[in-house]
């Protein structure tokens, strides 16, 4: 026993002497670090109101969401199962507690920061580690402690200048918070697991989709899908903001400010095609013109803001027809012989259709299934002689963009073909192949050599003899 009292009055000594940050403080208990992040924004009038960002320390993993009130640049952190607006708790507890149980964890009043040791606990902890080596016996057990509760009141903690996160090497990401349009399962999924589970490469955002029958999607009343292969993502979705740091160090007791320069990941889209009638044996005028893209991206990665081409998805959306020659309201008419119909769409861009092995190109171009595929109805109030009524009805077409879609030049595809980025925050895509309608069939103007895209009739509810 003269040997063990003898290591345990060195190293008991060497604890009360020599407890240094570097020595003992360094490697086994944490510092913390205030820190807070500023954003640059390209148009600040249309910056989100809350973006969250992503708190990753690469080695001695520990994972956090903060929140960041865009306005004042106040911060808080928000937990580990608290990112989607459902399950955070409300602002005004007269609300109802909006916490989804003991969910609501994080920011300051969690237990999630780690404490500054006192020298007493250096001590112990040395006394501990000793008798476990070398006790004779095995030591009597503990007796448990309660587990901190984390908060669980309906009010979250309040929004702070700067944030106590543990010392390290972190990576740091922000995206937009309270965004409707957005799953952010998986993120919470990453907070929540150990990183051997779940890396940080397997994580992204995705957009909330939807069936063509769900009555949450602002669709058409009479829109039939002939392009079943995926589902659908809201019209009008909110622009989503990105942006992320290389690794960077959060050294102990000091405050370390980050700069974000948030980039929109998606893409506004003008769409422009036209519609020449033929109203030699008919009369008819064009009412409303609905039209579907297919292609659009529905998956964001976390580490690097790359869209994931495998994972597509389609909008419906409403076009602006302009008549050549329209009435005092600006509406089509019966004499009027050409429309231009114009979409502006928000998304994450377009892909087009992908070529499988063996197929020549010529089989890509006739494919009206998959990605970069447009879909149009056209509602129409055609004249009846026979009767001197008018009475709808409507048609339905599909092209296939390949072509038109390669001009546009929406997106840039990275050296393994398994990801894309868009090329700006704007884009469009003019349809060369002309819609011809006659009041019986949809058909096309040849334009030559340019226009290979071609109009093919789906659908229609002709049901009168004229």
């Amino acid at each position: 026993m003269n040997s063990k009292k003898l290591l345990y009055t060195l190293l008991l000594g060497a604890t009360l002497t020599s407890c240094t940050e570097v020595e003992i403080c360094e490697r086994d208990h944490p510092h913390t670090s205030d820190v807070n992040f500023t954003y640059t924004w390209n148009k600040p009038e249309d910056k989100p109101k809350r973006m969250g960002v992503l708190c990753y320390r690469v080695v001695g993993q520990w994972k956090e969401i903060a929140e960041v009130n865009t306005d004042d640049l106040t911060l808080r952190l928000i937990g580990k199962t608290t990112i989607t607006p459902e399950n955070r708790p409300n602002e005004n507890p007269d609300e109802g507690d909006n916490t989804g149980g003991d969910n609501t964890g994080g920011g300051n009043t969690g237990a999630t920061e780690p404490t500054e040791p006192t020298e007493t606990e250096n001590v112990e902890s040395v006394k501990r580690q000793v008798l476990l080596a070398y006790a004779d016996e095995p030591t009597e057990p503990t007796e448990p402690t309660e587990p901190t509760e984390p908060g669980t009141g309906t009010t979250p903690p309040p929004f702070t200048p700067t944030v106590k996160i543990p010392r390290g090497y972190y990576k740091f990401a922000t995206f937009p918070l309270d965004n409707p349009s957005i799953d952010y399962s998986e993120l919470e999924q990453f907070i929540e697991k150990d990183a051997a589970d779940y890396p940080l490469q397997n994580v992204g955002l995705s957009y909330k989709v939807y069936d063509i029958k769900d009555p949450k999607l602002n669709k058409p009343l009479a829109w039939q899908d002939f392009n079943p292969y995926a589902k659908y993502i809201q019209p009008d979705v909110e622009p989503l903001y990105y942006d992320s740091t290389v690794v960077q160090r959060v050294r102990a007791d000091r405050q370390t400010t980050f700069e974000f320069k948030p980039k929109i990941l998606s893409q506004n889209i003008d769409i422009n095609f036209n519609i020449v009638k033929n109203t030699d044996e008919v009369e008819f005028k064009v009412t409303e013109v609905w039209a579907e893209i297919s292609g659009v991206p529905t998956y964001i990665k976390m580490n690097t803001g790359y869209l994931d081409i495998t994972k597509t998805s389609k909008m419906l959306f409403k076009t602006d027809i302009k008549p050549n020659n329209p009435d005092d309201n600006g509406n089509d008419t019966n004499e009027n012989k050409r429309i231009a119909c114009h979409g502006n769409i928000n998304v994450t861009g377009v892909v087009n259709v992908q070529r499988a092995y063996g197929e020549t190109l010529e089989d890509v171009r006739k494919k009206i299934y998959g990605p970069g595929i447009m879909q149009v109805v056209i509602y129409t109030e055609v004249y009846n002689p026979k009767t001197g009524q008018t009475f709808p009805q409507k048609w339905q077409g599909i092209i296939n963009l390949y072509n038109t879609l390669n001009k546009a030049k929406l997106m840039t595809t990275t050296s393994d073909n398994k990801y894309v980025y868009r090329n700006g925050e704007h884009g469009t895509i003019n349809i060369s192949a002309e819609i011809l309608l006659d009041g019986k069939t949809v058909g096309n103007i040849d334009k030559g050599g340019d226009a290979l895209d071609r109009w093919i009739q789906t659908d229609s509810d002709i049901n009168i003899d004229i």
